[in-house]
């Protein structure tokens, strides 16, 4: 006993001296765990994708922590963190990660410590890094998860029963009398409670480091949600296609269903912004499934295509196999009908691109094909439209639009419909709006806004404005004689009205056709802003000395045109036919109202467009309104059949 006493009084002297040093070394492998973890950081799970890195770099701060002790500390047995940096390889690197660790640590026993006692703490050393396996195994994912005392306390006591049998292995293989068993026995004794210290900075640094991912990917979710009625968005959609063709090597079949409401303007009209209470806050995919029962569940997945659009992808089906599907033809009106529950008193209006969805090629940009989406929901108004081949019909129509641009500059026969305006006191026949009216080879219509969208992308509006206006003028030629006494409103924008001379140009236009200016009304759009106000103003008055007048578009959708109106020498003002749609309710009327008092005082008269039934025009001829527009009266007519409607 007093012998053992003395060998543990010996070891004491010669290793409390070394204690700051160890501490030291505890610190700086702490720190350097910590940095491993953040410039190796990837997305993911803060330790996956990263066990060769952990190894080598472990291997690394063993080979540097070995050389340490061998140059700074005295003595045979030596306060050391080897076999900690061991269990922390097993731990945070699994096989491929411990291995390469345990080999920097062979390598630096060898070379630091030379061939005395190799076996022994070689096979020691082993038995410390399956145990970080085997702690690993146990301890991971939760160890992401959460830090718990309980962890930290059963890595360490693995540690401490790893130790014992390492020291008595070491007894086994070399026998007590060759091996300094006391001094190492006592030595490691020293090391446990620095030991518990670094497990449980390990455990903090790996828990810290995976929280980063977590919020990380919590943020990324947020990305792909839609904050209001909480589906996945355009991106997770996007996301969804390139793991679906990765899982099907490029070669499944799937078709993306866009349902867009044509009529949201209205309906914000009408209810006001819609944050609170979004169209798409109920359309889960069981609420899409009753509107589409013949297909299965699991082939359908919604997404929110943006406010006024909702986007169902269908898998394991091609365009052709899905056209046969009943119900699908109907959906449009059946959402419709679904919308228009949550909005008493208000009809939505859907239209439904249905697009074969191929795989996306090195040159696409995306896996969306919103080309395709747009041009499919572009081709009808309301209803299901099939597009067999987008790319095909996308170039046809694009390029029959510019060819027929250039056909209608040089032959002044832009196809124009024209709507009649009724003086609503006695319903005289007072004018009408020249319209765009094109359509395709098939003799389907193109939707104006499609031509004029295209026109302006291109920086050709101008040129398709003048276009309708020489078709116009044209048609004003031919029914002078029998009308001078009639209007005709063409639409204009700011990018005409900003070319220089446009004013002059127009002028001697009418005079070349010998149309009075009196005849010619231009209507002001208002999705345009008025810029450029010196080549405008020069322009308006060159069109005023013509006796061309000018009219508000859509007056009452947007703020502008109350500065257009007070600062424009405007003869007519329209109301957008949305406030029209709701004129049963008082607050309609009410904007209705002050809308004539202002434009009567600005000396303008007031049109109603969208004017549909004689309880309108009742209500609008009471407001003090003078002139409607719309079906009560007649749908836009070709130039023929107007002016028998005129004589008429």
């Amino acid at each position: 006993m007093d012998a053992l006493s003395r060998v543990a009084a010996q070891v004491l002297d010669g290793a409390l001296p070394s204690l700051p040093l160890y501490l030291l070394q505890a610190t700086a492998v702490i720190g350097m765990i910590g940095v491993l973890l953040i410039a190796t950081r990837r997305a993911g799970h803060a330790i996956e994708g990263r066990r060769l890195y952990v190894g080598v770099a472990l291997g690394l701060i063993y080979l540097f922590n070995s050389w340490f002790v061998a140059r700074y500390t005295q003595g045979v047995v030596k306060l050391h963190l080897g076999f900690d940096i061991l269990l922390v390889s097993g731990l945070l690197g699994g096989w491929r990660g411990g291995l390469t660790c345990l080999g920097a640590s062979l390598l630096a026993r060898y070379q630091f410590a030379g061939t005395l006692y190799f076996l022994p703490a070689g096979l020691e050393a082993a038995l410390q890094m399956m145990a970080g396996v085997w702690l690993r195994r146990h301890l991971h994912p939760r160890m992401l998860n959460e830090l718990s005392l309980r962890m930290i306390l059963q890595a360490w006591g693995v540690r401490i029963a790893v130790t014992a049998f390492g020291l008595a292995l070491g007894v086994a293989i070399i026998g007590a009398d060759l091996l300094p068993v006391e001094a190492l026995a006592i030595q490691r004794l020293l090391a446990l409670p620095l030991s518990l210290l670094m497990l449980g900075a390990v455990f903090a640094l790996v828990y810290n480091d995976a929280q980063i991912d977590v919020q990380r990917q919590r943020e990324q979710a947020w990305l792909r949600i839609d904050p209001i009625s909480g589906l996945p968005n355009m991106r997770a959609l996007g996301e969804r296609l390139q793991h679906f063709w990765r899982d099907n090597d490029g070669i499944g079949k799937a078709c993306l269903i866009v349902a867009e409401m044509g009529n949201l303007r209205d309906l914000r009209l009408r209810y006001g912004p819609l944050q609170d209470n979004g169209l798409w806050q109920r359309d889960t995919t069981d609420e899409v499934h009753r509107l589409l029962p013949a297909l299965p569940t699991g082939q359908l997945e919604i997404h929110q295509f943006g406010d006024a659009a909702l986007a169902i992808l269908v898998r394991d089906l091609s365009l052709s196999e899905l056209r046969m599907q009943p119900q699908i033809t109907e959906l449009a009106s059946n959402l419709a009908d679904r919308v228009g529950r949550d909005w008493p008193g208000f009809r939505p209006v859907f239209r439904c691109a249905v697009v074969e969805l191929k795989p996306p090629t090195a040159a696409d940009d995306g896996h969306l094909p919103f080309r395709a989406i747009t041009l499919a929901l572009s081709a009808v108004e309301s209803g299901v439209v099939f597009f067999d081949d987008p790319i095909q019909r996308d170039s046809e129509i694009d390029a029959l639009i510019e060819h027929s641009l250039e056909r209608w500059l040089r032959q002044g026969d832009a196809p124009l419909c024209y709507q009649p305006k009724h003086r609503l006191q006695d319903r005289r026949l007072v004018g009408a709006e020249a319209l765009l009216r094109m359509r395709d080879g098939e003799g389907r219509l193109i939707a104006p806004m499609r031509v004029i969208s295209l026109l302006r992308r291109h920086g050709r509006l101008a040129e398709l404005e003048w276009a309708t206006l020489q078709s116009a003028i044209h048609f004003m030629q031919e029914c002078r004689p029998d009308a001078t006494a009639l209007t005709i409103a063409v639409n204009v924008s700011a990018e005409s009205l900003r070319q220089p001379g446009f004013g002059q140009r127009l002028q001697e236009l009418l005079q070349l056709h010998d149309v009075p200016g009196a005849m010619l009304r231009l209507e002001i759009v208002e999705w345009t802003e008025i810029v450029e106000r010196d080549v405008v103003d020069a322009n308006i008055a060159q069109l005023l000395a013509a006796e061309v007048s000018l009219s508000l578009d859509d007056f009452g959708a947007g703020y502008s045109t109350l500065i257009l109106l007070s600062q424009l020498a405007i003869a007519e003002v329209k109301i957008e036919q949305a406030l029209i749609a709701t004129l049963s309710d008082a607050k309609s009327q009410s904007i209705v109202r002050f809308i004539v008092e202002v434009a009567h005082r600005c000396g303008a008269v007031v049109v109603a467009e969208g004017t549909e039934t004689l309880a309108q025009e009742q209500q609008l001829r009471a407001l003090g309104v003078d002139v409607g527009q719309g079906y009560l009266y007649s749908a836009a007519l070709p130039a023929d059949e107007f002016r028998r409607f005129a004589a008429n």
